[in-house]
């Protein structure tokens, strides 16, 4: 008889721990927050903390928290404070964050698919563009990502590489031909050549010298980039060509985001979708100002007219359409390419 009470008193215990840590688990799980253990989002990115992009990560934080009652917690590391994009999209690939977001540009080398968006004259403005990042052929891209061990949140903006040069205001194909410019890969190499361009491979940091002591004429980048580079001073001309469209890839943990309940996750997304709204609209307003800030510095600003622009952006493409296309896939090419056009001349 005392065996048999003993075993039952060991038998009542096991039970009690089991249903002890079962409850536990229930009030500190990441589906099931508190104000005491809450639910994690660090967010790693190598944007300093004047970007339109770290101050929408920041609104995402605001409303986040809020709308969760603190229940769920953002953490910020900007300015590269966790490694390099290759890093940060490794450091979300295992969970050690959960977040982070790059240029789709850098992302091709673990996602080939990506490298459609570096077609030339994509897109017609920030509007056309929109449309088809938030629409079927965005959100379809956002898909290869899960082999990755990744989820896509949205797109956020850097917005329109455009052409400096010291020589003359870039109106026309033509007149991109005899110029020297930087070069910097071997798709965007072959395109400006297709132009009559003479390229110079270049890493960024040597580009202000270079242009400075005359090695090389022009080069093309974002407006912010030019005008936080100082280019403007050395260069006579900047050409609104507008010839390829750069995004921001916001992405999560596939397994965090998964662990997510229900109202966790519309928490998430109805957080990141004003974000990066918001985003678009403050890169906006600073790309209009630091143009009004390079015109004042006396660099020639010049808007190229839609036509010649989808020109010249034709000839880039017959250059290297072969080369995007043998890294994204037909399937894919064709996917966007319809969409793109579908998008073209629809009302926002």
């Amino acid at each position: 008889m005392k065996r048999i009470i003993c075993l039952m008193l060991i038998l009542f215990c096991i039970a009690s721990i089991m249903f002890t840590g079962c409850g536990q688990k229930k009030e500190t799980g990441i589906k099931n927050g508190t104000v005491e253990d809450p639910i994690m989002i660090k967010i790693a990115h190598d944007n300093s903390v004047q970007t339109p992009g770290h101050k929408a990560i920041e609104g995402f934080k605001k409303e986040v928290e809020a709308q969760s009652g603190g229940r769920i917690k953002v953490e910020i590391y900007p300015g590269g404070q966790m490694g390099s994009i290759q890093d940060t999209m490794e450091q979300t690939r295992r969970g050690d964050i959960q977040m982070s977001f790059a240029a789709t540009s850098l992302l091709i080398q673990n996602m080939p698919e990506l490298a459609v968006w570096e077609v030339f004259g994509l897109f017609d403005d920030k509007a056309h563009a929109h449309r088809v990042l938030d629409g079927k052929a965005g959100q379809k891209m956002m898909e290869y990502l899960e082999a990755e061990n990744l989820e896509g949140i949205g797109y956020m903006e850097i917005g329109f590489r455009n052409f400096s040069n010291s020589k003359r205001p870039i109106n026309t194909k033509e007149d991109v031909k005899g110029l020297k410019m930087r070069g910097y890969n071997s798709v965007q190499i072959k395109a400006w050549e297709a132009l009559g361009a003479n390229l110079s491979s270049l890493s960024w940091n040597e580009v202000f010298t270079s242009l400075q002591q005359g090695l090389i004429d022009g080069q093309e980048c974002t407006t912010e980039s030019f005008y936080s580079a100082k280019f403007n001073e050395t260069q006579n001309y900047w050409s609104l060509t507008q010839h390829i469209y750069t995004n921001w890839l916001w992405y999560a943990n596939q397994d965090f985001m998964d662990s997510l309940s229900e109202e966790d996750r519309g928490i998430v997304m109805d957080a990141s979708k004003k974000a990066i709204h918001d985003q678009r609209e403050e890169a906006d307003r600073a790309e209009k100002k630091n143009l009004e800030l390079i015109k004042a510095s006396g660099t020639i600003v010049n808007e190229v007219p839609l036509e010649a622009r989808a020109e010249m952006t034709q000839t880039m493409n017959e250059a290297v359409s072969r080369q995007i296309i043998d890294k994204c896939g037909q399937d894919v090419y064709d996917m966007v390419m319809e969409e793109v056009e579908k998008e073209r001349h629809t009302a926002e």
